[in-house]
């Protein structure tokens, strides 16, 4: 028992330590401003947590600003606030720039590398590029041959063979107008084939459709409903529908135009023109119909007849 106490009163101690050192830091870093020197934030907050060394000129330190789960585990870069120093001065307070400097760095020592390889290359590197000159003006000429016979209106072959010549010669006007030109004429091509194969595809389906409608008339044309009201529909073709509502309750009920609700395939509402015949008060027994149009073009997916009196009930043409 008396271990367990001692143990948890160093504990304590080791925290406070631990947030002493952090709250010191933090207000030492509140101090410093960029183009403080090295010396002057060594001397107000110690030596760093961490430190990363870039290059001869940059370094980041870091400086412990939160407390971490474990007091007895190792300070990590999350916890700390970075401190960017470059030619011994301050450039920044918080804002990790490791990763940028690393990159610069690492960019200089390439560019460096780069610039002597250059230097010590000189004239194997003209050599090359005066036979890749060469043997790119050499394809050019056949291209261009290949291309000359090509007819305008094949636009995929002249694209692909335009593009291989701009490929070659990016500057090259005649080559960067040619590319616009087919592009343009085969987004129009294939344009033009999708919606001929649209219309085609939307023609065959309306065909079947139609040739569907007297099997789906022998289902339509059967009384259905909720006990209250039943509702036949006999679908006559181009957009126009025969309804009848019989009213197989014991109470009066009524129809009117209102009541019906035609949707498509996409469950959009559909626009109607629905007769005046279907505006009834019906006795038990009786029968309210009349016809419905909507646009030919149109694929319906059920018919909805809803009031207070009746409920609601449909039919489905799917």
């Amino acid at each position: 028992m008396r271990i367990g106490v001692i143990v948890f009163i160093a504990a304590l101690m080791l925290t406070a330590c631990v947030h002493l050192d952090i709250n010191k830091n933090i207000s030492g870093l509140n101090a410093i401003q960029p183009g403080d020197t090295q010396d002057v934030v060594f001397e107000k907050l110690g030596p760093p947590d961490l430190q990363h060394e870039i290059s001869e000129h940059r370094f980041v330190a870091y400086y412990q600003t939160k407390a971490g789960d474990d007091p007895n585990g190792q300070v990590t870069k999350a916890m700390c606030t970075p401190v960017a120093f470059e030619n011994g001065q301050v450039v920044a307070v918080g804002g990790d720039r490791v990763e940028r400097w690393t990159f610069e760095e690492q960019e200089r020592i390439r560019q460096t590398a780069v610039a002597e390889a250059e230097i010590q290359q000189a004239e194997v590197a003209e050599a090359a590029r005066r036979r890749e000159k060469a043997e790119r003006q050499k394809k050019i000429d056949a291209l261009e041959k290949e291309v000359k016979p090509v007819p305008a209106s094949n636009a995929a072959l002249n694209l692909k063979l335009y593009r291989q010549l701009l490929s070659l010669d990016p500057n090259n006007s005649r080559y960067q107008k040619k590319v616009a030109f087919y592009e343009d004429r085969l987004v129009r091509q294939k344009k033009a084939l999708k919606e001929r194969t649209l219309r085609a595809a939307k023609a065959k389906h309306r065909r079947a459709w139609e040739q569907a409608r007297e099997s789906r008339n022998k289902e339509l044309r059967e009384y259905t409903g909720n006990g209250i009201a039943e509702m036949a529909v006999h679908d006559m073709g181009n957009g126009s529908l025969y309804v009848w509502v019989k009213n197989v309750g014991k109470q009066i009920i009524t129809t009117h135009p209102d009541n019906f609700t035609l949707v498509d395939i996409e469950n959009n509402e559909v626009t109607c023109e629905i007769s005046d015949s279907l505006d009834s008060v019906l006795e038990p027994g009786s029968i309210s119909h009349g016809k419905i149009e909507y646009s030919q073009e149109i694929e319906p997916m059920a018919l909805i007849f809803q009031n207070r009196e009746s409920g609601r009930i449909s039919k489905s043409f799917q």
